[in-house]
């Protein structure tokens, strides 16, 4: 959410390297209905002309934690107000499906890190009040509910007592946990825990390139035995060498560990990434599909890694 994402964009940079990789015109080219916007909030405070990506759309002004969380929330409202003809802030299940009947783009509000709510669950009342409906538990700093994989010396760690009340509260209010950049003791903290499914929204195999931010083929068989789905992203620092080809390899590999419900698109786009070719935007997709069906992918299966399973999770926990 650092522009308004119902303009038309070009990339900043070569290789559409960082950001300007989705906006909604680009999205209906390319025949996405929906998808799950991610706010990110600065750790600490900083000076306002630091905040360069935020600073391009011009609306949000310096804050940090929970302040820029809401005022984040309500830039995709008004944008959802602005173009009612067009985009629905989704909410529930019903939203979602009145979206995709009508034909307007179903835009999902998700955070990127606990430390947007400061540690508090009347914050996450709050936020959630505004419209948030995923929230990841942590981002690349340790935070009041968890630790990341990358943070040295957190390993072993799991939740800490605020972040096991967090994950209940968030079953309870219909948010959608994702656990994405979570640490490996923090992930067992929540298989042990949850009752409805979740996401991890932007990982992809450690099996197939092997890096701290991918998952084992135990984590992925873990995520699917519990309804979950696996978003993969479209990052080098993700899939390794090659373009469209090394996305496939891995959709491939998670459907062999954990079945066809459990894999998804979880981009990455506008996160600060590198796509690998072919997937430099939006605007790649239709040439995914191809590539998987051109794989030996079934359209059934095909479906579901576009959409199918993702829409299957937002059902079940949005209600």
């Amino acid at each position: 959410l650092a522009y308004d994402m119902a303009e038309r964009h070009e990339p900043l940079l070569p290789s559409s390297a960082f950001a300007c990789h989705m906006d909604l015109p680009r999205a209906r080219d390319a025949g996405l209905d929906g998808a799950v916007l991610g706010i990110v909030v600065t750790p600490r405070k900083v000076r306002p002309e630091q905040l360069w990506a935020l600073k391009i759309h011009g609306k949000i002004e310096a804050g940090v934690g929970i302040d820029q969380t809401l005022e984040t929330l309500d830039l995709l409202q008004s944008i959802a107000e602005r173009h009612d003809d067009a985009i629905v802030h989704v909410r529930n299940a019903a939203d979602l499906d009145q979206a995709l009947e009508t034909g307007r783009f179903a835009a999902l509000a998700g955070l990127e890190g606990a430390h947007g709510i400061e540690g508090s669950l009347d914050n996450l009342r709050k936020a959630w009040q505004r419209g948030l409906r995923m929230l990841g538990l942590v981002h690349f700093q340790a935070n009041a509910a968890a630790s990341p994989m990358t943070a040295p010396g957190f390993d072993g760690e799991g939740l800490t007592d605020f972040g096991i009340g967090l994950l209940a509260e968030l079953e309870r209010l219909g948010i959608v946990i994702d656990i994405a950049h979570l640490n490996r003791a923090g992930v067992d903290d929540v298989l042990e825990r949850v009752q409805r499914p979740f996401v991890v929204s932007h990982s992809a195999c450690h099996g197939v390139h092997a890096t701290p931010r991918n998952l084992s083929d135990a984590q992925i068989w873990a995520i699917a035995e519990r309804g979950g789905v696996l978003g993969l992203a479209v990052g080098r620092s993700f899939l390794g060498p090659g373009g469209i080809d090394a996305f496939v390899a891995h959709a491939e590999h998670a459907r062999k560990v954990g079945g066809e419900e459990l894999v998804a698109i979880g981009s990455d786009w506008d996160g600060a990434i590198i796509p690998v070719r072919g997937l430099e935007d939006v605007g790649g997709l239709p040439h995914l599909t191809h590539a998987l069906l051109d794989a030996g992918w079934k359209t059934d299966a095909v479906r579901k890694l576009l959409g199918g399973n993702a829409l299957r999770v937002l059902r079940e926990v949005l209600g």
